[in-house]
């Protein structure tokens, strides 16, 4: 497989803008304020159970799960089940190419 990002990258690409590996314990609470990116997210579960509110839907993810927030999704970790272990990445910014975390009450990014 090759590495496709980092130092030592050996090709090319931009498919991640910023990733990350979270882990949490039991118990945490509000792990994220509700909040949307001027990107796609996607939550790569390794271990545990944690739960997530997107677009207000309630998700319990475990193991292999994959949710995916698009552009304009606001979205939270609400609650950590179990010891939780994810890996996180953010697509190439796209709209108003805003960073980080975007309060729910500005304008979206106009789809793009």
């Amino acid at each position: 497989m090759p590495i496709i990002q980092g130092n030592n990258a050996n090709q090319p690409a931009n498919d991640f803008t910023y990733w990350g590996l979270a882990r949490f314990k039991q118990g945490e609470r509000n792990i994220t304020e509700p909040h949307f990116h001027d990107c796609d997210e996607y939550v790569f579960m390794i271990e545990g159970r944690m739960h997530m509110r997107s677009e207000g839907i309630d998700y319990i993810l475990e193991p292999k799960d994959v949710l995916v927030t698009r552009m304009g999704d606001v979205h939270e970790v609400v609650e950590i089940l179990e010891d939780t272990t994810y890996f996180w990445a953010e697509g190439p910014m796209r709209g108003l190419k805003r960073e980080g975390h975007l309060d729910p009450r500005l304008p979206r990014s106009p789809v793009s």
